[in-house]
Formats: C-alpha cells, sequence, structure tokens
C-alpha cells in the first residue's frame, strides 16, 4: 500500500525502459531543436554569401564580356584597315607587277611596316626592307602559314599578332589572295593594340575589382591549360580538371558555390563558366573572405555548448532521481535471474537431469533428458519415476531412504526396444532443516562408448589370434612337411608281409590328414597376413547389383526368400574381391541360422557420412552369450563350421576402416550392420 502511494505522490519513479525512451526522446529532442537552429543560421549565411558572389561574378562576367567586345572591336577596324590598302595592292600589281622598290616606297608612305608578295610555290618575289634594320631571311614557311589563300580556301586570313623578327615589337600580320596567283602579306606595328587589350583587357578588369573590395580574397579566370588573369595574390591554382567541382561547374551555365582553403584560409568561393558569343572560354572563379561566417559560426557553437551543458545537468539529475527505481528493477531482476538460471544451465546441459520430490515423482526434466528416454515433459511432470523410468526408480529410492550424499551407478534401461548403457549419478536434495526433499539424477549415455569399446576389444583380440595364428603355422609347418614325406615313402618303399591292405589305409590316412592340417594353416596364414587392399572408388549400390545373383544363389538353394533394397546412392573405396568375399561370408551366415521359408533382406543407406551395409534375416538368433565372442577366430555353434567366416569378415571390413555391429534376438532373427567411410 506504501509502495503505491510512493508511486503516486513521485511520478518520476517509472520503469527504466520507459524512462529511456523517454531520455532517448529528450536527448533527440535537443540535439535535433539545436542542429537545425545551427544548419538554418548557418544558411542563411551562406545564402547571403551566395548572393554576393552570384551578383559580383554577374557584374564581372558583364564587364569581361564588353571588355572582350571593346577589344575585338578596334581590332577588328585595325584588322580591315591593313586588309584593305593590301587589296588596294593587288589592284595596283594587278596592272603592273609590283617590285621590291615599289613596295619599299608605297610602305614608307602609307604607315605599313612590311609587305610580301609571293607567288603559287610560295616563294617570295617581292618585299620592302624597313629603313630601321638590316633586310633578313624568311623565318617561317610561308607555304604552311598561307596555305588556305594557296589553296583557295579564302581570300583573305588574319594571321594574328606576332613578335617582328627584328625584335622590334609586335606585329599585326594579315594576308589577302593574289591576283595573278599567290598572296600578299602585310603587317603593322601592334603595339597600340596590346596596350588597349591591357587596358580593357579582363585581366585589368579582375585586378581593379580585386583591389576595390575589401570582401574579396581572389579573382582567377582559368581554363584547361593555365590561369588567363588573377589578382596579384594568386600565384598558381590547381588545373580544372583535377578538381571535381571546378570539372563539374565547367559544364553548367549557373554560378557554383562551395567552401574551400586558399593561402592556408578558409574561402567561400563562387564558380561560374566564363561564355564569349555563347563559346566557353574558361572559369570565373571569385573567393570571398568568411571572416564574419566564422564569428557567427562561433557565436553560434558557444550557444550550442551552453545548451548542453544545462542539458546535462538536468540529466543527471533525473538519473540521479532514478536512480531509486533502477534498484528495485535490479532486485528484480535478479530474483529473476535466480529462478531461471538453473533451468536454463539444465536445458544446455548435453546430459539428462531427472528430479523427484519425496514422494519418488518427476519434477523437472531437462531437454537432454526428453531426447535420452524419448518422453515428453509435459506428460511426466508429477507422474511415479517408477512408471517412466522403472530402471532408475530403485536408486532414486535407495539414496532418499539411506539418506547419501551421492551415489554412482552404471544400469541398463530399455527405451523404444532398445538397450542403453548408462552411467547415473544421484544426488541426494535437502532443505534447510536437513530434511529430505528429493533426488536429481544426472545419466550419460554410454551405449556408443560400449560399442566402440567391444569393436576395440574385438579387434584386439583377433589381431592377437592371429599374431598367435601365424606364429603356431610357421612351428607346425616344418615338422609337417616332414611327416608327409615319411608317410609319401612308406606307402612307395615298404610293403608289408603281413596286413598289407590294412598298412595302406592307415599309411594314406596319415598323408590325408597331413594335407587337412596343412589347409588349416594356410588358413591361418591367410588370416594372419590378409593381401593388399586394391582400392577403387565403386557405386555401393552398383557394386551390390552386380553381386546379387550369388549372394541370392546361397537362400534360394535353401527356399529362403532374399531382397536386395539398393537406393543409398553412396560412392566407397572398397576392394571389389575381398569386400565380395565379407559379403558372402556373412550372407552364408544367415542362410545356416535360417530355416527354409525364412526371408534374408539387405539394405543400403547412407548416413551421417557413412554408407551402411544391413543384412537382416528371420533365423534362430544368437544368444546373448555367444554376441561377443562370435567374431573371435575359429568360435563357431556349428557342427561343421569352421568358425573363420565372421572373423575373416569382420577383418576385412576393418581393413576398409569400416566396422560390424550386431544386433540380434534369440529365436526373432539377427542384424548385422557394415559401416564404409564414403569416398572423398
Amino acid at each position: 500500500m506504501k509502495k503505491q502511494e510512493l508511486r503516486g505522490k513521485w511520478p518520476l519513479v517509472i520503469p527504466s525502459k520507459y524512462f529511456a525512451g523517454l531520455f532517448l526522446f529528450l536527448v533527440a529532442l535537443f540535439f535535433g531543436t539545436t542542429l537545425f537552429e545551427y544548419q538554418y543560421r548557418k544558411s542563411e549565411i551562406e545564402h547571403i554569401m551566395r548572393e554576393e558572389a552570384t551578383l559580383l561574378i554577374h557584374a564581372l562576367n558583364e564587364g569581361a564580356e564588353n571588355a572582350i567586345t571593346g577589344y575585338n572591336e578596334n581590332s577588328s577596324l585595325l584588322t580591315g584597315s591593313l586588309m584593305s590598302q593590301l587589296r588596294l595592292l593587288d589592284r595596283i600589281d594587278k596592272k603592273t607587277a609590283l617590285t621590291s622598290a615599289d613596295l619599299t616606297e608605297i610602305a614608307g608612305s602609307g604607315g605599313i611596316y612590311r609587305i610580301n608578295i609571293f607567288d603559287r610555290n610560295g616563294k617570295r618575289i617581292a618585299f620592302n626592307t624597313p629603313p630601321d634594320h638590316d633586310p633578313l631571311a624568311q623565318q617561317c614557311d610561308p607555304k604552311l602559314e598561307l596555305q588556305p589563300i594557296f589553296s583557295r580556301q579564302t581570300d583573305s586570313l588574319v594571321v594574328g599578332i606576332r613578335e617582328s623578327s627584328s625584335k622590334r615589337g609586335a606585329r599585326l600580320v594579315v594576308a589577302v589572295a593574289r591576283s595573278r596567283g599567290g598572296a600578299i602579306t602585310g603587317n603593322i606595328d601592334a603595339s597600340r593594340l596590346i596596350n588597349l587589350r591591357r587596358q580593357l583587357g579582363v585581366g585589368r578588369l579582375i585586378q581593379r575589382i580585386g583591389a576595390d573590395t575589401t570582401g574579396i580574397d581572389y579573382i582567377i579566370w582559368q581554363d584547361t591549360t593555365a590561369i588567363l588573369a588573377a589578382t596579384p595574390n594568386v600565384t598558381g591554382a590547381e588545373p580544372l580538371l583535377s578538381d571535381t567541382v571546378l570539372a563539374k561547374a565547367l559544364l553548367q551555365k549557373k554560378p557554383t558555390t562551395r567552401f574551400t582553403i586558399f593561402d592556408g584560409r578558409k574561402v567561400f568561393e563562387v564558380v561560374k563558366p566564363f561564355f564569349y558569343q555563347d563559346i566557353n572560354v574558361g572559369l570565373l572563379r571569385i573567393g570571398l573572405k568568411t571572416d564574419h561566417f566564422t564569428i557567427a559560426l562561433t557565436k553560434l557553437r558557444t550557444r550550442f555548448i551552453m545548451l548542453a551543458f544545462l542539458f546535462c545537468f538536468a540529466a543527471l539529475v533525473m538519473l540521479n532521481l532514478v536512480m531509486t527505481r533502477r534498484s528495485e528493477l535490479r532486485m528484480a531482476q535478479a530474483y529473476q535471474r535466480a529462478q531461471t538460471f538453473s533451468s536454463t544451465i539444465l536445458e544446455s546441459m548435453a546430459d539428462a537431469v531427472v528430479a523427484v520430490n519425496a514422494d519418488c515423482s518427476i519434477t523437472l526434466v531437462n531437454g537432454a533428458s526428453e531426447r535420452l528416454f524419448a518422453l515428453s515433459s509435459l506428460n511426466a511432470l508429477n507422474t511415479p519415476v517408477a512408471q517412466i523410468l522403472p530402471e532408475c526408480a530403485e536408486f532414486f529410492s535407495i539414496i532418499m531412504a539411506e539418506k547419501r550424499v551421492s551415489l554412482h551407478r552404471e544400469l541398463e534401461c530399455i527405451v523404444g526396444g532398445k538397450t542403453l548403457f548408462l552411467a547415473g549419478n544421484f544426488t541426494l536434495i535437502t532443505g534447510v532443516d536437513r530434511s529430505v526433499e528429493g533426488a536429481l539424477g544426472v545419466f550419460r549415455d554410454l551405449s556408443e562408448q560400449r560399442s566402440m569399446q567391444r569393436i576395440i576389444n574385438r579387434q584386439e583380440k583377433l589381431s592377437a589370434m592371429g599374431e598367435l595364428a601365424s606364429g603356431v603355422a610357421h612351428e607346425i609347418r616344418n615338422p609337417l612337411n616332414a611327416i608327409g614325406i615319411l608317410a609319401q615313402r612308406l606307402a612307395i618303399e615298404f610293403s608289408p608281409t603281413a596286413d598289407e591292405e590294412e598298412y595302406r589305409q592307415l599309411v594314406r590316412a596319415v598323408v590325408s590328414e597331413v594335407y587337412r592340417v596343412n589347409a588349416i594353416i594356410q588358413r591361418f596364414l591367410k588370416f594372419a597376413r590378409p593381401s593388399k587392399l586394391i582400392m577403387i572408388k565403386s557405386d555401393l549400390d552398383e557394386f551390390m547389383l552386380s553381386y546379387r545373383h550369388l549372394l541370392q544363389g546361397e537362400a534360394d538353394a535353401k527356399g529362403i526368400r532374399f531382397s536386395l533394397n539398393t537406393d543409398s546412392g553412396a560412392m566407397v573405396n572398397i576392394d571389389h574381391e575381398q569386400m565380395r568375399q565379407a559379403l558372402l561370408n556373412l550372407v552364408q551366415n544367415a542362410v545356416e541360422a535360417t530355416e527354409e521359408g525364412g526371408e534374408i533382406t539387405v539394405s543400403l543407406f547412407c548416413r551421417e557420412n557413412q554408407a551402411l551395409i544391413e543384412i537382416v534375416d528371420t533365423g534362430r538368433g544368437i544368444p546373448e552369450k555367444e554376441r561377443a565372442r562370435i567374431f573371435n577366430l575359429y568360435f563357431t555353434t556349428k557342427d561343421e563350421g569352421t568358425g573363420m567366416g565372421l572373423s575373416i569378415a569382420n577383418q576385412i571390413i576393418q581393413s576398409h576402416g569400416g566396422i560390424i555391429e550386431i544386433e540380434s534376438e534369440e529365436h526373432q532373427g539377427s542384424c548385422f550392420r557394415i559401416k564404409l567411410p564414403l569416398a572423398e
């Protein structure tokens, strides 16, 4: 009741997950608002700078266009005047061919610096020599320079401004077609034109604007090859095509803005392509100083830091208030963990765990128990353990009756008709007052270990018996051969005077028994020294089908039904001849154990990276006391058996890296299971 009243009066005592969500919401709201304001103020300043820079670059663009237009008009007037004089000379030359003397007189009175007349082959046939220097040889190939006129592509050509061959200043050179064939060229002093370009040019305009405006850091007129004009503080600039922003701006018609670094300081740059008569002649770049922008951003950052400090202070106060609630939640979580910790461990254990109360009723089973004993926890809980696990009930009763701390036993448990060998550890469960509350059993399945141990023991026993057989065979063979030779000599060289027929029979019996013992010795040696395997990667289904007639023949001869199921798809490495012998021995053993009218089934499987061959018969089965000995050398229950068939089959399977397992019930039949590794 008091706890409910506390929650009503103190609303901040809320679950941690809701508080965390609220706290994150407030953090997001605070930083989102601050960031929005910061970006808004920053964008306002950038907008003002962008407008200012855009107006400035438009003005610069207009001024540059006007300067270029004015220069081009003056250049056109001067070029047109010179070209008119050359056409007048052509009309004079058309009537009477002009000579070098005529050209000297005309050049001196017409203000033309130099005149040259070329024939159709580009050879200079007349020229004047200015009075201020001696005649000079030609410095270029006129045929290349005047090719458009010589090829009649045009009747006039502006060669352009060039340095004079006498190094006395720049000259404007033009040419016209000669009516007689060839060309007439003339040049005049271009110093006034160059001075005009300097006064009206874009470079001069850039320097004036850069010097008069204090907010401008630099102005650059630049094309893809070099800087065409710039303010004096610009000593170099990155090539246009190496800068992605500049390369992109070169293809656009609208101004582009960005922040960049110039001379180690941050500037706001506006970039716009410079078009003259719809021809892109480079980029105009204006860098504006960012002093006021930096000051404004500094104020915004200071405000942000102050707000963050206040917010953190408030968060610390709220965190301090919520600690009490968090402590309560931790206590609740600790209690919940204590309840679930043991069950989590039990569920993750590989061993089966079963707990019973003082009445021997099951109170707990883990997942491993459900899998091992094939039971459901819902059906097993509160059920007497004697009904579910009768083999284990005795040990639970013993440990609780005798109040032992622990008890270890190995036991056999039948589950689903299959016998399991288990190692059981039983522990007593007591209360605070040492009273018995129940018992806990931990079970580990030893069936696989027992099976593997039996196989290992079998292998060791057969190996020892094989070594013994090999030694005995070698020791017996020599005296046995001597006995055989002596018996043969007695049969050939000696003839008794009486009872000769009886004598001959005894000698023949000795020789026959020698041969029989020698055959046994040969089997000894074959078992002790098996032949080397010739492994072939084979389809197990096809291999079994190829020997079906041989295996079935044994069963048909006794009137036993035989069936072969091949659908494994397994590929194995086997020696065909030896594997055939092993299978034949096993099938023969099954035929001899099965009465007429019985059935033998051979089935192939592929399971867990192994190929399985199961030979199942409905014969008399094998008594439990004989199962551990059936693979022993010379062990047999048949009157005429040699006791080597199963031993040889086991040896062949082991040499292939496999094992043989047996399951049998007396009077119900047997199952021999061969496990072979799959081929890689």
